[in-house]
């Protein structure tokens, strides 16, 4: 009985809301971005692609904080652990931009996040196929390079990155903060934040990511104190 339920309970787990994209705006992100060469603007976790071992997940967060797939009951489906941190300036080529059509999520393996767009990228070293998950919410070109940028860069951002301090260095290629980073650092070890609160008189800036899973404290530009630590 229980392996007659599984099937139901997964595809429950992928009926969520999405937004059409109209094929004229498809064409522009391919026409933009298919088979440009762009560089990891950060650190990001690779790892299997939930239930598709033959594809490795992109992502500049946290798997623990990841919430594209969720059981019946709400509660988010992890893929498994991350297997190793690329650094940022590691080239890549962008392979493809799939949005979910009804074709398209027939064809994607059931336990995968497949109403999402998937950017498929090409990354020398490893031959399947990695993916970058974007949101649902993305619909036209623009919201594509938005949200694409926030992890890919066409200049190669390598130098600065061996330019900091080993300490810092070291640090990011564990995906961790280090005290006394910059803005830049930060942002290579744990990503864009999704808000920051400046006092410009105060010289302080207050960082959170994922809903306040993570935060970050800065004062004149340099890193003071993160949570968790």
């Amino acid at each position: 009985m229980r392996r007659a339920l599984l099937p139901l309970l997964l595809l429950a787990a992928a009926c969520v809301p999405r937004v059409n994209v109209p094929e004229g705006e498809r064409q522009r992100v391919a026409d933009a971005l298919a088979g440009t060469t762009r560089y990891l603007r950060v650190a990001v976790y690779v790892g299997p692609f939930y239930g598709d071992r033959s594809l490795a997940l992109v992502s500049d967060r946290p798997y623990s904080e990841l919430d594209l797939l969720e059981s019946p009951d709400g509660r988010p489906i992890l893929p498994p652990p991350a297997e190793r941190i690329l650094p940022p300036g590691t080239p890549v080529v962008i392979q493809q931009v799939q949005f979910p059509t009804g074709v398209i999520i027939v064809s994607r393996p059931l336990m995968t996040p497949r109403y999402h767009p998937w950017v498929y990228l090409r990354i020398e070293g490893d031959e399947r196929p990695h993916v970058l998950v974007l949101p649902q919410t993305v619909a036209s070109l623009e919201d594509v390079r938005g949200d694409v940028d926030r992890v890919l860069v066409g200049d190669d951002p390598g130098p600065a990155f061996r330019a900091l301090p080993q300490a810092q260095r070291e640090a990011i290629l564990r995906k961790e903060p280090a005290e006394g980073m910059g803005r830049q650092a930060l942002v290579m070890a744990w990503g864009y934040p999704d808000k920051i609160l400046v006092d410009r008189p105060a010289g302080t800036e207050e960082w959170t990511w994922t809903g306040g899973k993570r935060r970050a404290s800065l004062q004149d530009e340099k890193l003071v104190r993160w949570e968790p630590r």
